[in-house]
């Protein structure tokens, strides 16, 4: 490198706090919400069934929460290969925490903008944090949610098999590069202020502090996995390429950080009633969870009520995920809009 050239630290640190946008909107349909909410398992009727959410008060269905990781996924990929060097999206890179702030939910029919952002950059022990700030906007009816996407990845001297830019583009996901439109300069869009209600969810008085949530065994086969890779678009080839995965340096194929939290957002769903009613979700992942090709990976949930405030009615639900008894998940929590 000669004096005139930036590290790239430099060079990502230039990125950090700019604004993109994507050059189209996303149209969610209605049969995209049901088959995202296949994916994660979730049988909440207000993605299923318009009737039932006509009778919750709502015009048409409601997507799950972590819906936004379809265009989320996309559009963080484009950042960073558009203004982030290096592959990292080849360097097996992983997520490590994710944080919601919902607005208004998102539903059928709506279109979507993603502004993303790089939040944060450092490096720690030569490996690469990242964090990447998501808003989803709809045409007319404004911002709906915000998200923070943390993930790790090996960094420039990445410690990864001389070969593995070649395992990887052996699997990889090809195709359609030609149709995506380059991300737009833009600028932070005006938050709102949270929608109201009521919605029909539990009754705040029928709940306790310290009251357990029943818990949910759920199987996750490989299936599921490629599965959601469909759904969401997400290209990482960790999700389905053994070769890959163990290149990376990980016992096998494993699931989508957004798809075992997707799922945890379904059980939460499950007994809260309306997913609008939730006000914001956070998640630490701390162990990978691995599916052999063999035999499904049963993940434990279980969720508890932690706080409760009478004056606002709302609820602070903790979570948390084990798989073979270890830990998937760190501190996870919820708040909640009860009526």
């Amino acid at each position: 490198m000669t004096s005139g050239e930036m590290t790239r630290a430099e060079q990502i640190a230039q990125v950090v706090g700019n604004v993109y946008t994507t050059a189209d909107y996303y149209e969610v349909g209605r049969e995209k919400v049901r088959e995202f909410a296949r994916a994660l398992h979730d049988d909440n009727p207000l993605h299923w069934d318009e009737t039932a959410a006509a009778d919750a008060g709502h015009d048409t269905l409601l997507a799950p929460l972590t819906m936004v990781a379809i265009m989320g996924t996309k559009s963080q990929a484009q950042l960073l290969e558009e203004h982030v060097p290096g592959s990292l999206l080849k360097s097996g890179v992983l997520q490590v925490d994710q944080r919601f702030t919902f607005h208004k939910p998102i539903k059928a029919g709506d279109k979507l903008y993603c502004d993303v952002s790089l939040e944060t950059y450092r490096t720690v022990a030569g490996a690469d944090l990242f964090t990447v700030k998501t808003l989803v906007r709809e045409v007319d009816r404004g911002v709906l949610q915000e998200s923070w996407t943390s993930l790790a990845g090996p960094g420039e001297s990445g410690g990864l098999p001389d070969d593995f830019d070649d395992v990887v583009d052996r699997v990889i996901f090809t195709g359609g590069d030609s149709h995506v439109l380059p991300l737009q300069a833009s600028s932070p869009a005006e938050i709102p202020e949270p929608e109201g209600g009521p919605w029909n969810t539990i009754a705040f008085d029928d709940l306790t502090v310290g009251m357990d949530l029943p818990a949910r065994k759920q199987h996750f086969t490989r299936g599921d996995v490629i599965n959601y890779i469909g759904v969401s678009g997400d290209p990482n080839p960790i999700h389905h390429s053994d070769d890959v995965a163990k290149a990376a340096g990980l016992d096998t194929v494993v699931a989508q950080a957004m798809l075992t939290l997707g799922t945890a957002a379904g059980y939460l769903t499950s007994f809260v009633g309306d997913p609008c009613a939730f006000r914001d979700m956070s998640a630490r992942f701390t162990s990978p969870v691995y599916v052999p090709a063999d035999e499904p990976a049963i993940v434990e949930y279980t969720a508890k009520v932690k706080s409760l405030d009478p004056e606002t009615k709302t609820g602070l639900i903790v979570f948390g995920a084990s798989l073979n008894g270890k830990r998937v998940f760190g501190r996870c929590t919820a708040t909640v809009q009860f009526q």
